[in-house]
């Protein structure tokens, strides 16, 4: 099935209002209409801590953070006993109704990207021109008071805000044309952005593991094909078939990668064994889409989801079934769908899912056509490590997103 006749029903204008997008199924929509693809995704909402440039009071502050981050710790054996202590507003979020924000792992800092967007061809790495419109702003949340300490601006302006984040820092992407497109990291506590990768090289869609090792995408300023780069603590290596296009890895514990392939218009979710000589004999792989298929169709499949990098399941929007899936090559069913129409989805402890819709919130299981109806609205789910609040939801409002901190747990 061509790519046109998968997306034909979801052509919707860039200026569309939060509340117009609520009548569509899902954002994706036809690219091949126009030379530049008009639509809208969730893929970029950014939240930014700033703090100010006064020394003093950027230690106070971060030892604040310092001391709620050990306050908030997991715990266990909380006690929910009220109906604010299930579900707490944490805060609110500038927006630019287009990009979705990234979280740390453990829901305490979140990262906005605002300004005007970049183009699509930019954020899937199709060009390299510089970017100077945007800012990227870091914000620290406490559902335990349901506050924000003030916002904290990155030092430089012109950045990607990238799809991937831990409990320390979050990644940013820089094109700066013929020198170049520079991979670096944000700290949460400074906002000061270290460059770690910045060589001559096309370089996008950083992830990480919790061993610290770096993955992402590369290709050559002469050449329209990227390869795959591993970089642990002592070496460095590139994996690649010599045909395909690798695009937004993401690790899956230490020694696993998932990553999309392109390969002759097809798109496909690949898993690869990082431990074999040659992690390309391993894959395993689920097709998506069988022809026409770009970069630009597979950033919105691996952006418009906010992915749970510490479990092992991942879900996904499938263009042809118009709803989420689910993979985990371990299981005998290639894919597990969700709820018709569904948009997003995060994982909850006991197996079922947070499933969003245009219209609705609900906690559903494989398997199960319906669910438990959490909210009659669109709100798209977290999934953190947290123990005390393991999910978050994100409201659109406008050009604002409505924080709750969400335990389903008790």
């Amino acid at each position: 099935m061509g790519m046109i006749s998968l997306f034909a029903d979801f052509e919707i204008p860039l200026q569309i209002t939060i509340e117009s997008l609520m009548q569509y199924s899902h954002p994706l929509m036809n690219l091949k209409r126009s030379k530049r693809a008009h639509f809208i995704t969730f893929s970029g909402l950014l939240i930014l801590v700033m703090i100010g440039c006064d020394g003093t009071q950027q230690t106070t502050k971060q030892s604040a953070i310092e001391t709620l981050e050990k306050s908030i710790d997991p715990a266990a054996n909380a006690t929910i006993s009220t109906s604010t202590d299930v579900d707490r507003n944490v805060g609110v979020l500038a927006w630019d109704k287009f990009t979705l924000p990234v979280f740390s792992a453990n829901g305490l800092h979140v990262a906005v990207q605002l300004g005007p967007i970049p183009s699509i061809n930019t954020l899937a790495g199709n060009n390299n021109r510089p970017v100077e419109s945007t800012t990227i702003e870091l914000h620290f949340l406490d559902p335990l008071l349901g506050k924000q300490i003030s916002r904290l601006v990155t030092n430089q302006s012109g950045l990607l805000l990238s799809r991937c984040a831990n409990d320390q820092f979050v990644f940013v992407e820089s094109p700066r044309g013929d020198k170049g497109r520079w991979i670096g990291e944000v700290k949460w506590s400074t906002g000061i952005v270290e460059w770690i990768v910045r060589d001559g090289a096309i370089n996008a869609f950083p992830t990480t593991n919790t061993r610290g090792d770096l993955a992402w995408s590369t290709r050559s300023q002469d050449e329209n094909r990227f390869r795959l780069s591993i970089r642990s603590q002592d070496t460095q290596r590139i994996i690649d078939d010599q045909e395909s296009d690798w695009v937004f890895p993401r690790f899956v514990g230490n020694d696993r990668l998932r990553v999309f392939r392109i390969h002759s218009g097809r798109l496909s979710l690949v898993e690869l064994d990082l431990t074999a000589n040659d992690p390309t004999n391993t894959a395993v792989s689920v097709s998506l889409i069988e022809a026409e298929a770009t970069r630009v169709t597979a950033w919105q499949i691996a952006t418009t989801n906010l992915s749970a990098h510490w479990h092992s399941s991942q879900s996904f929007y499938h263009p042809r079934y118009k709803r989420m899936a689910i993979w985990e090559p371990d299981d005998q069913q290639e894919l597990r769908y969700l709820a018709p129409q569904s948009v997003a989805a995060a994982p909850v402890g006991d197996g079922s899912w947070i499933v969003a819709t245009n219209k609705r919130v609900l906690r559903q299981f494989v398997g199960q056509k319906d669910g438990i109806r959490l909210r009659n609205q669109l709100a798209i789910p977290v999934a953190t490590t947290s123990k005390q609040w393991p999910h978050l939801l994100l409201e659109p409002k406008g050009n604002r997103l409505h924080v709750h901190a969400v335990n389903l747990d008790d």
